[in-house]
């Protein structure tokens, strides 16, 4: 595999908004986001729900290079029409990312 960097977005979503933003992820948010210059794929996993009792996922996708992660976070268009599309749940979500670079590999 190429990735050198990834992106983990990880969210806990209430009940009442769970089938929505998820018929967001799939219905083209999350090939949007892999089909960016130098994304490789994406992927999403279920991990543990939260105090709250809201389901839990985290979004990983593998990127080339930083350079490339640095580009897309500098696309300010396509930011403000994900935020515009996110708006709708968006109060309904408990959402943290981060980013990092490949240091090791077993």
């Amino acid at each position: 595999m190429n990735e050198n960097y990834f992106l983990v977005v990880r969210f806990h979503v209430a009940p009442q908004a769970e089938a929505q933003l998820l018929g967001w992820l799939d219905g083209g948010h999350m090939k949007e986001v892999a089909g960016q210059p130098g994304f490789l794929w994406g992927k999403r996993i279920r991990i543990d729900r939260n105090a709250d009792g809201w389901n839990g996922y985290s979004m990983i996708y593998g990127i080339e290079s930083k350079a490339a992660f640095e580009k897309y976070e500098k696309n300010l268009a396509l930011k403000g029409k994900f935020a515009k599309e996110r708006a709708p749940f968006e109060k309904h979500m408990k959402i943290d990312r981060f980013a990092g670079e490949v240091v090791a590999h077993a």
